[in-house]
C-alpha cells in the first residue's frame, strides 16, 4: 500500500545547529522554529554525463556510449520575511550582536568576512496535506521534508523601497550526516499502531540528503528566537 500526498504551503521550518560532522549541537541556543518565511527553493544539482561518440569513414555512428548523470547536491533558497538574529547566525555563522539587557538579547547580527564552511545546520519543512478528510484534528497529516546537512550559507540581494523587507540565504546539501534519527525530541511522526510520537524510522544514512514522508504529529510552535536542545536521554 502507498500513501500519497498533495501538498500546499509552508507550515513550519525548523532549523537545527550541527557540528562539523553534521551532529546536533546539544546547547542553550541550537534551534530555530519559525513560520516567518516566504518559500524555501530546492534545485537538485548533478553532474552531467559524458557521452563518448566515434563516426567511421562514412559518416555512420560507429561507436556511441553515455555514462549516467550523478547526483552532486540540492542548493537551497530561503526567503525570510521575519529577520530573526539566531536563523541568520545558524545558517550563516555571522555573530550576533547583543544589547545590555541583564540577561543580553540577541538584536541583531554583524555580516564579516567569516569562514563560509564553519556552519552547518539541518532544516525541516513542514507542509500541509490538502483535501486529507478531518477524523481527527489532533492527526491532521502533514508533509515532513528533511535536509539532515546543509552547509555553506551565503546572503543574496536585499532592498529597501516601498514594500516589506525579506532577506535571502542561499546554501547547499551535504553527503555524510551525523543526523541519524534525530534528537530524542524530534518526535515528528507516529507509530503506526500505537499511535505514539516518535522520531523517523530508518536512521539518515551517509549518502542521503533529502527524506521525506507524510506525518501526523503536528509541527513544533514557531518562537522568535533560539530555543534549547537538550542531550539525548542515554
Amino acid at each position: 500500500m502507498t500513501v500519497c500526498s498533495t501538498l500546499a504551503r509552508g507550515a513550519r521550518m525548523r532549523l537545527t545547529r550541527l557540528d562539523e560532522c553534521g551532529v546536533p549541537v546539544v546547547g542553550a541556543a541550537s534551534v530555530v522554529t519559525t513560520s516567518g518565511f516566504v518559500s524555501v527553493g530546492v534545485t537538485p544539482v548533478y553532474r552531467d554525463a559524458d557521452e563518448i561518440e566515434v563516426t567511421n569513414a562514412n559518416a555512420e555512428l560507429c561507436i556511441t556510449d553515455r555514462t549516467c548523470p550523478q547526483f552532486k547536491w540540492d542548493e537551497l533558497e530561503i526567503v525570510f520575511c521575519n529577520i530573526d538574529p539566531d536563523a541568520w547566525n545558524i545558517v550563516t555563522g555571522d555573530a550576533l550582536v547583543l544589547n545590555d539587557a541583564v540577561a543580553p538579547e540577541a538584536v541583531g547580527f554583524r555580516q564579516s568576512g567569516n569562514d563560509l564552511c564553519t556552519s552547518s545546520f539541518a532544516l525541516e519543512i513542514w507542509s500541509k496535506v490538502t483535501g486529507a478528510p478531518c477524523t481527527d484534528p489532533t492527526e491532521a497529516p502533514y508533509g515532513y521534508f528533511l535536509f539532515p546537512f546543509v552547509v555553506q550559507g551565503t546572503v543574496g540581494e536585499w532592498t529597501f523601497e516601498n514594500e516589506g523587507l525579506t532577506l535571502t540565504l542561499s546554501a547547499v546539501t551535504k553527503a555524510g550526516s551525523g543526523w541519524g534519527i534525530g534528537p530524542d525530541t524530534y518526535l515528528v511522526r507516529r507509530d503506526a499502531v500505537s499511535g505514539t510520537p516518535e522520531q523517523i524510522l530508518t536512521p539518515i544514512g551517509p549518502d542521503d540528503h533529502m527524506h521525506f514522508e507524510q506525518v501526523t504529529v503536528a509541527p513544533p510552535a514557531a518562537a522568535c528566537g533560539a530555543t534549547a536542545l537538550p542531550a539525548d536521554t542515554p
